[in-house]
């Protein structure tokens, strides 16, 4: 039995390296039908996409919260602890509930028992479930770890699907095309149950309504039936309106940054109107624009002291949309980027996106199995005035140190790298 947290992760983390990623549904079917399927005690809503998950959760979280509802969430990954990545409200999972819920589960992961060879992802979102069973929960809102159609997170049957972006990623997994990695994702949509698309370009967005229609399902797209105006900047945000079906919402405060933002914003007040609608939940227009004012989302275009920003861009099209917002909200100033990646993901391309950008870019690396190293980042950029050091915090530093008064420090590349950064700088600011 596990008496401390640092137990639990490291059985945990002792998983993950033993087993890694291992995609299916049966294992964790049957694992959570000797918990007395906890999945099914409380309503839901599903999030998958290659980009805005977080954001879009954030954003409608936010505005149940105002409605008064208690609401869990569970997002991954972490930043900077792993209880983050379950909450009510704005209380995440306390470490006391965590190793309950362990201890819970664990007679089931022992040698010769159906969650033998449950991974890490698998045992946390079913941590997930029985804290959320637990607290008798108004809604939760369930975020997919990767992919959809076999992510474990799909056990649920959702009130909505929401799909918030396609880009290519895990292509060696969820398929080397936006169609392919769409279908994937679309195996969220449940028979009936509407969902709700961020996803505008043809391809993708076609295999997603197609997918739909199977099932049966009412589909939502933005630019379609969801519409939105081009934000306004102002001084804390942006400002824009909304429309879908005879609902208009003019001028929404937004305190997140980006015109990506909108677009997240605006499917999470898509699923409002569809929880009013279809579920005659009462959820008021103010409720709304007071939700939308408060979200917020750590290390997305996160401004911290001393001129620096976080934002987890990992893939070409998060690299598109930070340089954008860069361009837009701090356009005549120097950018120092300090970048790591990892070796699954598309850098090379990132970095040619970035390298057009950059003043100076210093390159780092993170202690862990999938990270590439700051010399082959290094290697893959043009950029003349570029170094690599392998000290995430003297890269930090050093980059911090070749600021002039307007310029900006950018640290990018990796959710993973921020869970480092973000604490350190915040302490060192």
């Amino acid at each position: 039995m596990f008496q401390s947290m640092e137990e639990v992760m490291d059985y945990l983390y002792s998983r993950e390296s033993k087993l890694g990623m291992d995609f299916g549904l049966a294992r964790m079917e049957n694992l959570l039908k000797e918990l007395r399927n906890p999945e099914k005690s409380f309503q839901s809503i599903h999030i998958a996409g290659s980009n805005g998950k977080g954001s879009t959760l954030n954003a409608l979280k936010e505005i149940l919260m105002a409605q008064g509802l208690k609401v869990g969430s569970f997002t991954s990954p972490h930043l900077e602890k792993v209880n983050e990545r379950m909450m009510i409200n704005e209380t995440m999972i306390s470490d006391e509930e965590m190793i309950e819920h362990m201890n819970t589960i664990y007679p089931f992961l022992e040698e010769g028992k159906v969650g033998y060879r449950a991974t890490f992802f698998e045992i946390i979102t079913v941590i997930s479930f029985l804290y959320f069973q637990k607290n008798e929960m108004d809604i939760a809102i369930v975020e997919t770890g990767l992919g959809g159609r076999l992510d474990c997170t799909n056990v649920i049957t959702p009130l909505l699907s929401i799909i918030t972006s396609i880009s290519l990623e895990h292509t060696n997994i969820l398929g080397n095309t936006l169609a392919e990695i769409a279908s994937e994702k679309a195996g969220i949509i449940k028979r009936g149950v509407p969902v709700i698309s961020g996803v505008t370009e043809e391809e993708p967005a076609t295999a997603i309504m197609e997918y739909a229609k199977v099932q049966g399902a009412n589909h939502y797209c933005l630019n379609k039936e969801i519409l939105v105006s081009e934000p306004s900047q102002v001084q804390d945000g942006q400002c824009f309106s909304f429309k879908m079906r005879n609902t208009t919402l003019e001028q929404i405060d937004l305190k997140m940054l980006g015109r990506h933002q909108v677009n997240n914003a605006a499917l999470a007040i898509a699923a409002v109107k569809l929880l009013v609608e279809e579920y005659q939940l009462e959820i008021s227009e103010k409720s709304i624009r007071a939700g939308l004012a408060k979200a917020h989302w750590a290390g997305r275009f996160e401004v911290l002291p001393g001129q620096i920003i976080l934002d987890g861009a990992h893939n070409p099209a998060g690299m598109t949309v930070l340089l954008e917002t860069l361009q837009t909200r701090y356009p005549d100033v120097h950018y120092h980027f300090v970048f790591t990646a990892l070796k699954d993901k598309d850098y090379r391309q990132v970095l040619r996106m970035v390298d057009e950008h950059a003043t100076s870019i210093t390159f780092t690396e993170i202690d862990f199995k999938r990270a590439a190293s700051a010399q082959e980042l290094l290697e893959t950029s043009k950029l003349e005035r570029k170094k690599a050091m392998i000290n995430w915090q003297e890269a930090i530093d050093y980059a911090r140190n070749l600021q002039n008064p307007n310029d900006l420090v950018i640290v990018t590349g990796s959710l993973y790298f921020l869970a480092l950064a973000r604490p350190y700088i915040r302490k060192t600011s």
